[in-house]
C-alpha cells in the first residue's frame, strides 16, 4: 500500500491497484430485447469503469457470480468474502459490485469472517441498471474509488454520496439508498 504523501491528507498517491469483485445485482443488469427483460449477463461494471479517466489505477476484474442480490446464498456470500480475502493479499484496495437488496448481509459476513481486512474495501451498486438512462451507476462507482484512496483499511459502502462503514449498515426503501442501521 501507498502511504499518503505530503500535503495530500489521507491520499494514497502514485498508482493504486484495485480489484474488481463483479457479483451481478442491478448495477450490471442489461437489457435483453428479444425477452424484453434485464438481466444479468455482461460484465457492465468493466464497461462503465474503461469509460473513466483513471490514469493511476490498475485494475484486476473477477466476473465472481452474475446474480441478483435476492438469489445470492449464504454460501456465495462466503465465496464473496473468501474473493476479497485473496484479492486483498495482492492489491490496495477491493471493490466489490453487488446488488442492493443483500449488499449489507455481504458486508456483515465480509466483516465476520476476516479478523482484520487489511485494504480498504467498498461494496457499491446501483438503483437503476448502469444500462439505462438516468442510472446511478457511474456516480456511486466514481465515488467508491476516489473513496478507495482516501480510506483506511476495513469495509464500507459507497452510495449516494455516503461513504458507510460495516457492519451496521441497511438498506433504506424508503429513500432507496444506505443508512446505518
Amino acid at each position: 500500500m501507498t502511504t499518503p504523501s505530503p500535503g495530500r491528507i489521507g491520499m494514497r498517491a502514485g498508482p493504486l491497484s484495485v480489484a474488481v469483485i463483479m457479483t451481478g445485482g442491478t448495477i450490471a443488469k442489461s437489457y435483453h430485447p428479444g425477452e424484453a427483460r434485464l438481466f444479468n449477463y455482461e460484465l457492465k461494471i468493466k464497461e462503465l469503469i474503461e469509460s473513466l479517466r483513471l490514469d493511476d489505477l490498475r485494475f484486476t476484474y473477477l466476473d465472481l457470480m452474475q446474480k441478483d442480490s435476492l438469489d445470492i446464498t449464504e454460501g456465495d456470500r462466503t465465496q464473496i468474502a473468501q474473493a476479497v480475502s485473496e484479492a486483498a493479499k495482492t492489491h490496495g484496495a477491493v471493490l466489490v459490485t453487488h446488488g442492493t437488496d443483500s449488499m449489507a448481509a455481504s458486508g456483515e459476513i465480509l466483516c465476520a469472517q476476516m479478523n482484520s481486512i487489511p485494504v480498504p474495501v467498498i461494496f457499491t451498486g446501483a438503483m437503476v441498471p448502469f444500462a439505462v438512462t438516468g442510472s446511478d451507476a457511474v456516480q456511486n462507482v466514481t465515488e467508491a474509488l476516489l473513496a478507495l484512496r482516501l480510506l483506511p483499511p476495513g469495509a464500507y459502502i459507497a452510495f449516494h454520496n455516503r461513504i458507510l462503514a460495516l457492519p451496521g449498515v441497511r438498506k433504506d426503501y424508503d429513500t432507496l439508498t444506505f443508512k446505518e442501521a
